[in-house]
């Protein structure tokens, strides 16, 4: 059923553009949209034809692969990998793509540690090391069947083609039910993604088809006919053409009803007229060709249909000859074709072949994903082995990162179902799937499996725990009472380890937990040796509190000895995020970096991706003590990662903060849209203070000043509640004292600031006191203004925040500047605007800016050369090109692209006035000396 390609010029056209621009470096994305038989199958043929590389990779989605997880990724990458050399196959594999070796090989023996991103970030490299000698073509059709998995890596790829010698190419059926729109939608929308949607064959065209399959030039009136039954779709013309030639219709005006009629019949009764002809081994045949997909083989189809191979291979030939199959013989000429023939086979027929295509593939010892695809598509019928391969396929599912597919293939196990022995195991492998995909059926499961009484120890622990999560913000007693029972039940060391870290996050989070928390932290303050998880949280709680800052490093430091926090309770919680805040809140800004590094590379030793909790750290630490274009950076991938976990909590908790630096970047539109919102889930929870704090700070700088005190009133009630009376916790005091003033409420905000003085100076932080000492000067007056931005200023030279001081030179300067004092004033305001350019706030440049041109300066825009020109990023990537780092290694090491790094190298060469990398550790060492 092949047809001529017409009217796509413009198509090819932007097709061959995407094939240059990937031989040159420049990677695409292309995807073609358009309803069933426009023409993307045709496209993507074209591609292939067109493409100059000799690399070009193809995979076709179908209907049942939506439940084998990295399905689409296997057809691309499996056979090129199993048949690669062992040199080639360690070069692909070779540094981050590591990562995606149990997704590619699943026989390698290998598997995954943790999944998720790391997989994505380990197949990106991949590709990178597949394109490196060579440009690659990607070409997949029918992306709108693609499993999730699959398409999640298609859409992270897409985000990072910049530098890669890759074009990828897909075709998507608009319109589809089931279809993943919103990842799809993902898809399009990336930087480097064309969207074609080819339009529909205009008369002429209509014609010229006609002409190519009929062999003479068509009446205008059959034409018109043809045009109007098919509406110009491509396949639908080609299909009615040869079914008018068939029925010796050579395209005569008289002939003009009778094509009408075949037209609006579509695709389906020709493709099944024709079956008939062939005779009924041939719909046999077709049938099983349908049920075993294109991974099948040619005797699993003569299998299925009751032949031997050699009687299935000459009907096959005849299927091919007649327009259904393509020339693999296994594969349909278009997935219309195919829906056609599965809509010609009965229910209960189809679920019959697939229950021997299981069975068949089973035999011949496939892999339980491919088996498991048609136990789903299998009547239940309670098959021991059903349910065993269903749970194996759930498994791999869920350690390569597809827990997506692993809730399907568990869920149809359950419904086989297993055994009354399997089944309380079933449920609590199904129940905390669904718990973490935030369904509520599956607190109900693991209530049944738990009463089933075959649990026990870690498994009716996990159960328990489990259950605890879905309760914590419903009821949070009931919560409680589980995590504390789970406790008791595990036998396992680090399960109890992290059941605690649980426990105590909840006291923590839900304000209603007051009674509790006091209760928990005032057992573990007592307690001569407490654990790892009760002295990191005492840590952030003794901060939070007020208590010596030389106290806080100490449980701190005893949290972090030995490893056990982050090599038993790990990076992915909150216990090991809240404690990293303890050293911040100390201002120990180089052990807070240093722990957060550690944290880094302990996901690298792993595989995983930077989590978001160490996104959401190191965003707080680029506020206070860094780059805050860094810290909006972080912010936002850690943001897209929570948003697509779906977790309420953590995405106020990152949004917060990500807000903050996008104020100080001057970019108030983006703040609010993250931060202008209702909390929901975060009301009475840990998070609503500081989300409180960010958005009344940013209506207060809109001018919105009754929302922006009501904010900020309940934000300090709050923490007040809590007994936080840090300055640093939520800078809840600081943010009120200034909207106070700034609304001539001199004061209160004095009477605020004085708190904060007594108790930075108690606890021991200079940075507090200076961020009290600058605030308390704007709401005075005169010579006593002068004098107290005088001693901020002092206090805060000697603390790690640059920002901060800043604000207080400019302050200072801008009060300096009114006074008459102008050559002071610009020395001021002229060390303000390179601290701006040093921690790249935008806001504070602003204001600098423009008191230095008040006072009669000329500004320069930007500081220019040396060490302290170089942000953040730029500084990190030249310390580790120092370090003897390739630009591949820190490209994987930081999660970016070998080009980003490559640009970061480029401006730290020209603002170091050099010309390589070997003159990096010099520079650098000689500046860090100085």
């Amino acid at each position: 059923m092949a047809r001529t390609l017409v009217a796509r010029g413009a198509e090819l056209e932007a097709l061959d553009r995407a094939l240059a621009g990937a031989a040159a470096g420049n990677g695409s994305l292309t995807l073609i949209e358009g309803p069933a038989g426009i023409g993307k199958s045709a496209l993507l043929a074209a591609v292939r034809e067109r493409a100059s590389t000799p690399l070009v990779l193809e995979a076709r989605a179908s209907e049942l692969d939506r439940g084998f997880g990295f399905g689409v990724v296997l057809q691309l990458f499996e056979l090129l990998l199993a048949q690669a050399a062992p040199a080639e196959r360690e070069r692909l594999l070779g540094g981050a793509a590591a990562r995606a070796e149990p997704v590619l090989a699943p026989g390698s023996g290998e598997r995954a540690e943790e999944a998720g991103y790391a997989v994505l970030h380990g197949l990106y490299w991949f590709v990178a090391n597949l394109s490196e000698q060579r440009p690659l073509v990607l070409l997949v059709d029918d992306v709108q069947w693609a499993d999730v998995p699959s398409l999640r890596f298609l859409e992270y790829l897409g985000r990072r083609l910049d530098g890669l010698a890759v074009a990828v190419v897909a075709g998507q059926r608009t319109h589809e039910p089931g279809a993943p729109e919103e990842l799809l939608q993902q898809l399009a929308a990336g930087p480097h993604a064309r969207v074609l949607r080819p339009a529909p064959l205009q008369t002429d065209d209509v014609a010229d088809v006609l002409l190519a399959v009929l062999g003479q030039v068509p009446d205008p009136d059959f034409r018109d006919a043809a045009l109007g039954a098919t509406g110009g779709n491509p396949l639908l013309v080609t299909v009615l053409a040869r079914e008018a030639g068939e029925l010796g219709l050579a395209g005569a005006a008289a002939d003009s009803e009778r094509v009408a009629q075949l037209g609006a019949a579509g695709v389906a009764p020709a493709v099944q007229r024709r079956l008939r002809t062939l005779g009924p081994q041939a719909e046999s045949l077709a049938q099983a060709a349908a049920v075993v997909g294109e991974r099948g083989l040619i005797e699993d189809v003569a299998a299925l249909a009751a032949t031997d191979a050699d009687s299935a291979r000459a009907t096959l030939d005849r299927l091919v000859r007649a327009g259904v199959l393509a020339g693999d013989g296994r594969s349909f000429v278009h997935p219309l074709v195919k829906q056609a023939v599965v809509a010609a086979t009965a229910p209960v027929d189809r679920m019959r072949l697939h229950r021997l295509a299981a069975t068949r593939l089973r035999e011949r010892g496939a892999r339980p994903a491919e088996t498991a695809l048609h136990w789903l598509a299998a009547e239940p019928t309670g098959d021991a082995q059903a349910v065993a391969d269903l749970r194996a396929a759930g498994a791999a599912a869920i350690a390569d990162g597809a827990p997506e597919a692993a809730l399907e293939l568990l869920d149809r196990a359950l419904r086989e179902p297993p055994a009354r022995e399997q089944r309380p195991q079933l449920l609590l492998e199904l129940g905390e799937l669904e718990v973490k995909a935030n369904r509520p059926v599956g607190a109900e499961r693991l209530r049944e499996a738990i009463a089933g009484g075959r649990l026990a120890g870690d498994e009716l622990a996990r159960a328990r725990a489990a259950i605890g999560t879905v309760l914590v913000h419903t009821d949070p007693a009931s919560a409680l009472a589980e995590v504390a029972q789970a406790r008791r039940e595990a036998q396992d060391e680090t399960l109890r380890l992290r059941l605690e870290a649980f426990e105590l996050e909840s006291l923590i989070f839900v304000d209603a937990f007051a009674g509790p928390r006091d209760a928990a932290f005032a057992a573990g303050r007592a307690d001569p040796d407490p654990s790892v998880v009760m002295l990191a949280l005492l840590a952030v709680d003794d901060a939070c509190t007020g208590r010596p800052r030389e106290q806080v490093l100490a449980r701190a430091e005893r949290a972090y000895a030995g490893d056990v926090l982050l090599e038993r309770v790990g990076v992915t919680n909150s216990t090991w995020n809240l404690a990293t805040h303890a050293f911040r809140f100390a201002e120990a800004r180089d052990r807070c970096a240093e722990v957060l590094r550690d944290g880094e590379r302990h996901n690298r030793r792993r595989g995983f991706e930077a989590d978001p909790f160490i996104g959401h750290a190191w965003s707080y630490w680029h506020r206070d003590f860094g780059s805050v274009a860094a810290g909006a950076a972080h912010g936002q991938v850690a943001l897209e990662a929570v948003q697509r976990l779906g977790v309420p909590l953590t995405i106020a908790a990152i949004a917060a903060v990500t807000a903050e630096n996008l104020i100080q970047l001057d970019e108030l539109e983006r703040a609010a849209a993250l931060i202008d919102v209702d909390f929901g889930p975060a009301r009475d929870t840990y998070i609503e203070p500081y989300a409180l704090t960010t958005r009344g700070y940013l209506r207060f700088l809109q001018r919105r000043f009754d929302e922006a005190e009501a904010d900020l009133r309940r934000t300090v009630a709050l923490c007040d509640a809590r007994g936080w009376i840090s300055p640093h916790t939520a800078l809840q005091r600081l943010r009120l004292a200034e909207l106070l003033a700034a609304t001539g409420r001199p004061g209160e905000a004095l009477e605020l600031m004085e708190h904060d003085l007594r108790v930075a100076d108690a606890a021991g932080l200079p940075g507090a006191r200076g961020s009290a000492l600058l605030i308390k000067a704007n709401a005075l007056e005169g010579d006593d203004s002068i004098e107290l931005l005088r001693e901020a200023v002092a206090t805060l030279e000697r603390t790690p925040y640059r920002l901060e001081l800043g604000w207080a030179l400019h302050d200072l300067g801008a009060r300096l500047r009114v006074r008459g004092a102008r050559r002071d004033a610009r020395e001021l305001l002229a060390r303000s605007l390179d601290l701006a350019a040093r921690t790249e706030s935008a806001r504070l440049a602003r204001h600098a800016r423009a008191e230095l041109e008040a006072s009669g300066a000329r500004p320069r825009r930007e500081m220019l050369s040396g060490v302290e020109a170089l942000t953040p990023a730029e500084r990190r990537v030249a310390e580790m090109a120092a370090e003897g780092l390739t630009n591949r290694e820190i490209a994987e090491a930081l999660w970016v692209t070998h080009k980003t790094v490559e640009m970061h190298l480029g401006r730290c060469y020209g603002k170091l006035g050099i010309r390589s990398r070997r003159q990096l550790a010099e520079v650098l060492g000689l500046q860090q000396a100085a």
